[in-house]
């Protein structure tokens, strides 16, 4: 019995030692700058002393600061101004203002599969139109750039839909091209940021379907343009179409197609990023940066040692002048 309670005892004991080996070293870790007042364009060496396996490295500068690595959200104080710019290009055809665009801040979404609840949730859904404000009143058979609209009220949430509404029982209707779709926010410390139709996410809705399928979502995203749908064959090219129809395409007779992209915050963002400058394959004992632009940086290293049971960490700041 004395012998089983030795053995389980040193079993015990290994175990916890193998459990101790598991943690992670003690992060030492200390920077020392050779200078904290610089010009711009002349490099600042940090000298380090210590034993991390991984070092990361923040500026400072908009973009890299180690305060909004988890920001997703610029306050509204931040942004100088929001724009929506695109270019109309409205061509054949002899139909007119079936072309309409409208924005929402509260517009909750399609469920992409319920058609009747998606098809009243647009007809009954309070749309701001902007077409006449966009200059697009009268744009039939016209080639116009809509330029920087003013999108300031839609911060907290912006919802922009296009319409083709139409009949081809009178007249033929237009072919209607959209191009260069962009939003910008251009920030209170200079800097632009853009999102580009490319970049967003589309729904298709056929109010009336006047395809053959009789799918209300349908929409063209390869091959040739479909007439009386929604193409977004060249959305790559930030290029979205819609091919109205003509008497002689007696099923396309009636169009009230819209194109709705994704719900944007305008002022989402990304979280501030750092630099990797030495990892367990990397053994760096300094680090040298220069600062394009003058003014007063809180320059931040991340320093840590990890392993399975996870990381230890030492944070150290310094302020650099930049003159």
């Amino acid at each position: 019995m004395k012998t089983n309670k030795y053995i389980c005892a040193l079993a015990a004991f290994a175990m916890l030692t193998a459990c101790n080996d598991l943690e992670p070293e003690d992060v030492k870790f200390d920077v020392i700058a050779d200078k904290m007042v610089t010009s711009v364009g002349e490099p600042v060496t940090f000298n380090f002393d210590g034993n991390p396996n991984f070092i990361t490295f923040f500026s400072g500068e908009d973009g890299h600061k180690y305060a909004n690595r988890n920001r997703i959200e610029l306050d509204p104080s931040d942004i100088e101004s929001s724009t929506l710019s695109f270019k109309v290009n409205s061509q054949y055809g002899k139909q007119t203002g079936a072309f309409r665009v409208y924005l929402s801040k509260d517009f909750p979404g399609l469920t992409k599969k319920d058609t009747i609840n998606d098809r009243k949730l647009i007809q009954e859904h309070a749309w701001t139109d902007i077409t006449e404000s966009c200059g697009l009143a009268n744009a039939d058979g016209k080639n116009i750039t809509v330029k920087d609209f003013n999108l300031s009220d839609y911060q907290s949430g912006l919802t922009l839909g296009f319409r083709f509404l139409g009949d081809t029982e009178t007249t033929p209707q237009r072919t209607i091209t959209l191009t260069d779709l962009v939003i910008k926010n251009t920030l209170s410390n200079g800097s632009v940021t853009e999102l580009t139709g490319t970049d967003m996410s589309f729904t298709c809705f056929d109010i009336t379907p006047s395809n053959l399928e009789n799918n209300c979502y349908k929409m063209v995203t390869s091959g040739s343009a479909v007439v009386g749908t929604w193409s977004l064959i060249n959305l790559s090219k930030n290029e979205i179409k819609f091919q109205g129809g003509n008497n002689a395409a007696a099923t396309w007779a009636n169009n009230d197609d819209w194109l709705i992209a994704n719900s944007i915050k305008l002022n989402s963002c990304s979280p501030d990023t750092g630099e990797n400058i030495k990892d367990i394959n990397r053994r760096v004992s300094s680090y040298s940066y220069a600062f394009n632009q003058a003014g007063t940086y809180t320059v931040t290293f991340l320093a840590g040692n990890s392993n399975v049971e996870g990381p230890m960490i030492k944070i150290k700041e310094l302020t650099i002048e930049v003159k």
